[in-house]
């Protein structure tokens, strides 16, 4: 098994352009989607559900890239999900989102007067979400947490999954892992809960902008830009790299960082062949 953090120029997923490319990354097990500057979806890696990294024609707003399928927010405010539709897990409802997260077997999305769909697996309460508004959802493993528009968290789900309560506060964002779940508060430091602690729970203390929380290990960006990694335990480590990034994706082989100026530079494991720079 290899470990590696690697910068490359990848022309097959660019336009001949010196403008910055991305604006947002997302990683899953064993593939990365990202949204280009232009709107257009690229997804690379590899996986025995083959179909799940070929995005559909047209312009996103965001993408979420789930275990076995993926989803993404339309720039008319509409989902659209391709890969494995095991439980409905790909087949979108109708109407206008702002965000869409997948997960394992389930997918949820907020709507953009606030409520919250979900669809797909659903057989321990992970896509019945509760009444009310809220600002952003994370899909998990086999459970969900949202930030209500008070900036309270609130999960549901996979009991086993939530056995200790989210932490009380003003919150900002929150993401689901496979064991464990992190949120970012309104000042800036990172609370995490839930799981068996191998270190990804022990959160350095500082001022983050964005935080994810990935099956084994926790990345976030800090305030100065700068990338921050913990875990004790199993899953893949790596080395983040140097530089000044805006967001962080965590997956289960590797993480992925989108920088300052539109490039996204990934590390980890890379017997799936996921890593490595897009710009």
């Amino acid at each position: 098994m290899r470990w590696i953090t690697l910068v490359l120029t990848v022309t097959a997923v660019m336009a001949c352009t010196n403008e910055p490319t991305f604006v947002s990354v997302d990683v899953a097990d064993t593939y990365t989607c990202a949204v280009k500057r232009d709107g257009f979806v690229v997804c690379w890696g590899s996986h025995q559900f083959a179909p799940k990294v070929v995005p559909p024609d047209g312009k996103f707003a965001s993408v979420s890239a789930g275990t076995t399928h993926t989803c993404g927010v339309r720039a008319n405010g509409s989902v659209a999900c391709w890969g494995w539709d095991s439980g409905g897990r790909a087949i979108a409802p109708e109407g206008e989102f702002s965000s869409v997260s997948a997960g394992f077997s389930h997918t949820c999305g907020v709507r953009t007067n606030g409520s919250v769909a979900c669809w797909g697996g659903n057989h321990v309460g992970q896509a019945t979400p509760p009444e009310g508004e809220f600002i952003s959802v994370s899909a998990g493993s086999t459970h969900t947490c949202g930030v209500r528009t008070n900036g309270s968290i609130t999960c549901w789900g996979d009991q086993a999954r939530l056995r200790i309560p989210p932490p009380d506060g003003q919150f900002v964002s929150v993401s689901a892992g496979r064991r464990h779940n992190c949120a970012l508060s309104a000042d800036g430091a990172v609370a995490c809960w839930d799981g068996r602690d191998f270190g990804q729970l022990k959160s350095p203390s500082g001022e983050y902008v964005s935080v994810s929380a990935g099956p084994w290990m926790t990345c976030g960006v800090r305030k100065s830009g700068t990338l921050s990694c913990w875990s004790g335990g199993g899953g893949h480590r790596g080395v983040p790299p140097e530089g000044k990034f805006s967001a962080v994706s965590t997956g289960t082989d590797h993480s992925c960082a989108l920088t300052d100026d539109g490039s996204i530079v990934c590390w980890g494991q890379v017997e799936y062949g996921p890593t490595g720079g897009r710009d």
